[in-house]
C-alpha cells in the first residue's frame, strides 16, 4: 500500500505511531546540534567561560555538554513566534529597528546573529545592523516582553505561572552587563555575517525547563484567538505543515462555504513540536528519510536491512528558516526495495545483448542516472536521487549540461514517486516525452563532438525501450518488433524493393539521415545541421531537413549507388499515413541502428 497523505491524517500518522519516543526530550538532546558561533556561559558573579563551534566542532566538550541541553529549551519556536522586541530609534535621520533580532525565549539567554550589532559584523553585513545603544534597548523590550507572557485573556487557560517582576528586573540587568562583556570581547573580529552569538546563565537544568514552559505553553498552537478547553484539556489550532498563520488560522475548501480548523490538543502539539525538532536536526535538506513503524529513533536508518519488509513512513523533509517541513509524505506497507526483474538490451544490435539487469530498485535508479544525465556509467553522482532529495543544493549548480538540469527539475517528483514510492503512474505517462527529449538532445550535444559517436544515445534509447518493455501490459516484446523492421528494411535496402508501411518509412528516413550527416568532411558537426531533423513535426518537414542534407553532402555520395538512391526517392514520393511524432521511437531506432548504407555496399 502507498499513497499521498493529507497535511492532518499524516500529523496524526506520526503520532499515533511515534508519539511515544517524544514523552522524553533524551530522544532530542541525543541528536541535537549547535550552530557555528560563540557561546558564552556567565556564573553569579558575571564572568564567563566561552566556547567556539566552527563546522559543528566544539573547542570545549564539557561546555558544549552543558550548553546543548539549555540551548535546547532557550530557542524560539520559528522567527513568527520570536519574542517582541520591535523598539525603533531614529539616529542621524537613519531608523534602526530591533525587530526579530532577537531569537532566544526566557530570561536566562540571549541569542542573536552577529550581523544585527555593528562593530561584531564585517563592513558587507552593516546594512541592518544596529548601534550597541539601540541593541540595549532592545534587550530592554525583550525583558519587557517576557513580562507580558500569559497577561493577555486569550492566553489565561494556557498559562501555569508567569514571571515575577523581581527575577525580570534582576534578570535584564545583568544580561545587559552580560552582554556589554561580549561586546567587548569580540568587538572588531571580523565575525563572518551570519555568526551566531550566544549567551546563558549559570541555571540548574530545571530552572531552564521552567523558564521555557513559560514561553512554549503560549506560542505552541498557531494562534490563541480561538483556544477552547474541553474536560480540562486544551485545543487550539494546529501550527504544523499547513502554511497558515495567525491571520489565516484554518484551511480554505472550495467544497464547503465555512473554514475547517485543524484544532489539536495541548499535549499533542508539544509532541509534534519535539517531533519536528528532530526531524529538522536529522534529516532537513538530506535524502528521504524512511522510519519503519518499530523505529525507536536512536538516530535515522541507514541500512536497507533495517527497514525492509516494514510498514514504512517515507518523507522529504525541508529545513525552513531553521524549522522542519515535510514537503513529501507516503506510507507503504512492507517496503522492499526488490522489484521484479528488470532487464535493458541492446535493442537495436540484432543479438539483444543484456546490457543491465537487476531485482534492486535503488540499482535501477543508480543506472538510470548514469545513462540518462551522467553518460558514464561508472559514475559515482546519482543525479537522479539528487534532483528529488535537494535540486537548489545538489544540482542547480553541478556541472551538467542545462537542459539535463531542467529535465531533471521538471521530472523530479516523478522520479521520486518511481524509485521511492512505489508510484509508477506518472512516470508511464511522462515516459515517451521523456526518453525522446533525452536522446534527441543527447544526440545533438554528441554529434557537436564527433559526428560518428552515437553509443551514449543509443545506451539512453536502449533504457527507453527497456522500460516500456518492463510495464507493458499487452506482453508485446518491443525488443522483437524493433528486429523485425530492422530485417525487414534491410531486405528493402539490399534488394531494391519499395517501403510498404509507415513503419518502414520512419525506419529508413532516420537511416539515410545518418547516412547524410556521415557524408560530411568536418569531424564534428554544428547544432543547425542535426537539430532541425529531430525538431520536424510534420511529414512535409522531415522531407524538407532531408532535402537539405542532400544537396548539402551529395558531394560524396555517388549516382551509381541505386540502393541508397532508391530509398532517398521512396522517401520523398511516399506519403505515410500516420504522424511523424507518433512515430518518433522508430524514427530514432533507424537514426542510432546500425546503418544499412555502410553494409553491402553496390559499385
Amino acid at each position: 500500500m502507498y499513497g499521498k497523505i493529507g497535511g492532518e491524517i499524516m500529523l496524526y500518522d506520526l503520532l499515533n505511531v511515534f508519539g511515544k519516543y517524544f514523552q522524553d526530550d533524551k530522544v532530542i538532546i541525543d541528536t541535537y546540534k549547535l550552530p557555528d558561533g560563540y557561546y558564552y556561559v556567565f556564573d553569579e558573579n558575571n564572568n564567563f567561560e566561552k566556547m567556539q563551534i566552527i563546522k559543528g566542532e566544539s573547542d570545549n566538550y564539557d561546555l558544549e555538554q552543558y550548553i546543548k541541553i539549555r540551548d535546547f529549551y532557550s530557542k524560539y519556536i520559528s522567527s513568527n513566534k520570536a519574542i517582541d522586541t520591535n523598539y525603533v530609534e531614529e539616529i542621524d535621520n537613519k531608523k534602526y529597528s530591533m525587530f526579530k533580532k532577537i531569537c532566544s525565549n526566557n530570561i536566562y539567554t540571549l541569542f542573536f546573529k552577529n550581523k544585527s550589532v555593528l562593530g561584531l559584523c564585517n563592513k558587507d553585513a552593516t546594512k541592518d545592523a544596529v548601534t550597541i545603544d539601540v541593541f540595549k534597548n532592545g534587550v530592554k523590550k525583550y525583558y519587557d516582553s517576557l513580562k507580558q507572557l500569559g497577561s493577555n485573556k486569550k492566553e489565561e487557560i494556557l498559562v501555569k505561572e508567569r514571571y515575577s517582576d523581581g527575577e525580570i528586573a534582576k534578570n535584564k540587568e545583568k544580561m545587559l552587563d552580560a552582554f556589554e562583556k561580549v561586546y567587548k570581547d569580540l568587538y572588531e573580529e571580523e565575525l563572518p555575517k551570519e555568526t551566531w552569538i550566544k549567551i546563558f546563565f549559570k541555571e540548574d537544568i530545571n530552572e531552564y525547563k521552567r523558564v521555557s514552559n513559560i514561553y512554549i505553553k503560549i506560542k505552541l498552537f498557531n494562534t490563541n484567538d480561538n483556544n477552547i478547553k474541553i474536560d480540562e484539556k486544551v485545543y487550539g489550532a494546529n501550527n504544523y505543515n499547513f502554511g497558515l498563520n495567525s491571520k489565516k488560522p484554518y484551511l480554505e475548501l472550495k467544497s464547503t462555504p465555512f473554514k475547517v480548523g485543524s484544532f489539536i490538543s495541548e499535549n499533542d502539539i508539544d509532541l509534534l513540536n519535539k517531533m519536528y525538532i528532530w526531524l529538522y536536526n536529522n534529516s532537513a535538506g538530506k535524502d528521504m528519510l524512511k522510519l519503519p513503524s518499530d523505529w525507536k529513533f536512536y538516530g535515522t536508518p541507514k541500512e536497507e536491512e533495517s527497514i525492509n519488509g516494514k510498514n514504512t513512513f517515507i518523507m522529504k523533509v525541508a529545513g525552513n528558516n531553521g524549522n522542519a517541513r515535510i514537503d513529501d509524505y507516503r506510507y507503504i506497507s512492507k517496503y522492499n526495495t526488490k522489484i521484479r526483474k528488470f532487464c535493458c538490451k541492446d535493442y537495436i544490435k540484432k543479438q539483444n545483448t543484456i546490457l543491465f539487469e537487476t531485482e534492486n530498485v535503488y540499482e535501477l535508479r543508480k543506472y538510470t542516472s548514469n545513462v540518462w544525465f551522467a553518460e558514464n556509467e561508472e559514475s559515482k553522482k546519482d543525479y537522479i536521487k539528487d534532483a528529488y532529495n535537494d535540486y537548489e543544493k545538489r544540482i542547480s549548480k553541478a556541472i551538467l549540461s542545462n537542459w539535463k538540469k531542467e529535465l531533471l527539475k521538471q521530472y523530479n517528483s516523478i522520479f521520486l514517486e518511481l524509485f521511492e514510492e512505489e508510484d509508477y503512474k506518472n512516470f508511464i505517462t511522462k515516459l515517451d516525452n521523456l526518453s525522446i527529449e533525452i536522446i534527441e538532445k543527447m544526440y545533438v550535444e554528441n554529434m557537436l563532438k564527433n559526428k560518428n559517436y552515437k553509443d551514449n544515445p543509443q545506451k539512453a534509447y536502449n533504457l527507453w525501450i527497456a522500460y516500456k518493455q518492463y510495464f507493458n501490459e499487452n506482453g508485446d516484446d518491443e525488443g522483437m518488433k524493433i528486429n523485425n523492421l530492422q530485417k525487414e528494411c534491410e531486405e528493402i535496402v539490399n534488394k531494391t524493393r519499395k517501403l510498404e508501411t509507415d513503419k518502414q518509412y520512419y525506419f529508413l528516413a532516420g537511416q539515410v539521415v545518418y547516412y547524410l550527416l556521415t557524408q560530411s568532411r568536418t569531424e564534428k558537426l554544428t547544432q543547425d545541421v542535426t537539430e532541425p531533423f529531430l525538431k520536424a513535426n510534420t511529414v512535409n518537414k522531415l522531407k524538407e531537413e532531408i532535402k537539405f542534407l542532400y544537396e548539402k553532402y551529395n558531394y560524396n555520395i555517388y549516382l551509381n549507388y541505386p540502393a541508397f538512391n532508391n530509398i532517398l526517392s521512396e522517401i520523398f514520393l511516399q506519403e505515410p499515413e500516420t504522424k511523424v511524432k507518433d512515430n518518433k521511437q522508430i524514427l530514432l531506432a533507424g537514426l542510432l541502428a546500425d546503418n544499412l548504407f555502410y553494409g553491402k555496399k553496390e559499385d
